[in-house]
């Protein structure tokens, strides 16, 4: 039985980049910088020089720019690459596809991660070092009747995964995932161990996943594979897949689509096998 998923409009809370005022950015010509400003335009480059009152700041365009301590409200590093057509930001999001994971993993200074897959569906996400990712995620409006009763309808998932090995174009991880789902009196649950394998750069790869259940209720106790793929094709856009073949699902699901990069969080949009798929998420 497939979960029917529901246009949503997205509102999620964005996370904090908040620094003290006084625990400034180091000189460092390499890093880029954005600074919230207290008043006026927030202001980006890189910090070429300091004193006890100011930073100085190189912008994109060359310009060198005083901003005075007192007058930053708050700074975070941004990660990417200036390129002849603007800033070209990293994607910090590809530990996973739209649902699939992938077997790399987030770098322990990184963090943590949030999301909303669905209105419905918020997802945090936390590296406990930088071979080690924890996840959950549960459906929070799903859980009534139509009489407006609560019931234990919907979907909750938790999933851990351990990098075994990575370097630059490929990588392989295993992990553990536990989902359950209940709608209109039917449903189940399924335990799986999996192992994945991503072949190809941050932009440009390749990524095959099978497992198999440890325990189920309610699903058949068969294999499952998946086979998906990203491409980047401009500076903030990447195109996405995946193919699933899933226990007690005839034929393959399927979801594609793309994930904007922004500067300090990604949207994504796709559909395919269930009717639309809206994720927003953000990291630091």
């Amino acid at each position: 039985m497939r979960p029917s998923l529901v246009l949503p409009l997205l509102v999620v809370a964005q996370p904090a980049f908040a620094q003290r005022p006084k625990t400034l950015p180091p000189v460092d010509s390499a890093a880029v910088i954005k600074f919230d400003m207290k008043k006026g335009r927030d202001r980006v480059g890189r910090v070429v020089a300091a004193d006890d009152t100011s930073l100085t700041v190189v912008t994109f365009a060359g310009a060198r720019v005083a901003l005075l301590q007192d007058s930053i409200k708050e700074w975070h590093r941004l990660h990417g690459s200036l390129t002849p057509g603007g800033w070209r930001p990293m994607d910090l999001t590809t530990n996973h596809l739209f649902f699939a994971p992938t077997a790399r993993t987030t770098r322990a200074e990184g963090c943590c991660s949030v999301g909303d897959i669905d209105v419905f569906m918020p997802t945090v996400g936390f590296a406990v070092s930088d071979r080690v990712m924890l996840s959950a995620g549960l459906s929070l409006l799903e859980g009534f009747d139509s009489a407006g009763h609560r019931d234990d309808s919907g979907v909750t998932f938790a999933d851990a995964k351990v990098g075994l090995g990575s370097g630059r174009f490929a990588a392989i991880a295993v992990g553990a995932f536990w989902g359950r789902y209940k709608s209109e009196g039917r449903g189940g649950s399924v335990g799986a161990g999996y192992s994945v394998v991503t072949v190809g750069s941050n932009d440009h790869a390749v990524t095959v996943l099978g497992g198999y259940p440890f325990a189920t209720a309610g699903f058949a106790p068969d294999p499952i594979v998946m086979l998906g793929g990203e491409t980047r094709v401009t500076r903030r856009l990447k195109l996405m897949t995946e193919f699933w073949s899933l226990p007690q699902i005839r034929g393959v699901s399927a979801i594609y689509g793309a994930r904007w990069l922004g500067d300090e969080f990604s949207l994504e949009l796709g559909t395919g096998s269930y009717p639309v798929w809206m994720a927003i998420k953000a990291g630091w």
